[in-house]
């Protein structure tokens, strides 16, 4: 796993709320015990329709967030069953960070073991009400 020292790039906004593991990365993908190839299906029943073509309105599929190495999510992302599997795909598609007002406590420890920096954000923040798309830290 890299160091993480410092990290500058795109945002990509995803306000919905309790995010769970499934949505991260649904079940029928966690035949795997290998860290990488899982992020091809991250977020795969809200990226591709039923005949696996992209649907263009999620925000990773448009064009100016494909690059995206940052998530800003809204409450509670990562809830759900306690999968090691979500931090690996998100890992693997290329976001180093997720930033929300609050995450599910396994999901959160899973992050900081596998190279993810989840940043915990007030409600009220003035940065959560700035739409950006990008962001250093």
């Amino acid at each position: 796993m890299d160091k993480f020292e410092k990290l500058s790039g795109i945002a990509a906004p995803m306000p919905l709320v309790n995010i769970d593991t499934d949505m991260i990365i649904p079940k029928q993908f966690l035949k795997t015990i290998q860290r990488s190839g899982l992020g091809k299906n991250l977020f795969d029943e809200m990226r591709f329709d039923r005949e696996g073509k992209e649907i263009p309105d999620f925000v990773l599929n448009k064009p100016q967030y494909r690059e995206a190495q940052i998530l800003v999510a809204g409450d509670n992302f990562g809830c759900g069953s306690s999968r090691e599997h979500a931090p690996w795909a998100l890992l693997d598609f290329g976001i180093r960070s997720v930033i929300s007002t609050s995450f599910a406590d396994i999901f959160y420890n899973n992050c900081f073991k596998n190279g993810i920096l989840p940043i915990v954000l007030p409600q009220d923040s003035p940065s959560r009400s700035t739409p950006s798309r990008s962001i250093a830290f």
